[in-house]
């Protein structure tokens, strides 16, 4: 399915997205439509599928019951799809997101799919026995909602800077902000 978005967003760059069809998507990537549809639901979804997703939660969930503290297992999910996903798809991460951010009914869409990944990560969390559920969903919207803000400084950042940056930014912030910290006897 890889190649299937590829070509999708090689026609929303070079055209519009409004103006491709799901049809001239599955021309263009020699598969039917029903194809498309049944991988990516909507055209949207040719744009919000991350196919690095299910790997990165596959190695929080197994770090997290391995033990690990939450931010290194963070650390080592992001460390497990970097490569693939900001270096070697460098220019399909940095076009999605653009039009997530330029194309209403995409970015829309895409708040459904982060509502989404918030459960799926709760529930990975909720698992290992150390978070209720409801903690667990409090705890990961925050830590996801704060990516989709480190993602739209990015974009708002012209997409020109190392993403990276903004993420090691972002979990470094997010850890101090979530350790206690020592006051002052005269504070």
């Amino acid at each position: 399915m890889h190649h299937v978005q590829q070509v999708a967003l090689d026609l929303f760059a070079s055209h519009d997205f409004e103006t491709v069809s799901i049809e001239q998507v599955a021309r263009a990537a020699d598969v039917s439509p029903s194809t498309i549809y049944r991988y990516f639901g909507t055209k949207e979804g040719l744009i919000l599928h991350d196919e690095y997703d299910d790997r990165l939660l596959d190695v929080l969930r197994y770090c997290l019951d391995q033990g690990d503290d939450f931010w290194s297992a963070a650390r080592t999910s992001l460390a497990t799809i970097w490569e693939d996903h900001f270096v070697t798809d460098e220019a399909s991460t940095r076009l999605r997101t653009r039009l997530w951010f330029e194309i209403p009914r995409v970015q829309a869409a895409g708040y459904l799919v982060i509502a989404d990944q918030v459960d799926q990560f709760a529930r990975i969390m909720a698992d290992t026995g150390r978070w209720s559920f409801p903690q667990a969903r409090i705890i990961s919207s925050g830590i996801v909602w704060s990516f989709v803000a480190a993602l739209r400084n990015w974009y708002d950042s012209g997409l020109d800077t190392d993403w990276r940056d903004h993420i090691t930014d972002l979990i470094t912030w997010l850890e101090r902000s979530c350790t206690p910290q020592t006051t002052s006897a005269n504070a």
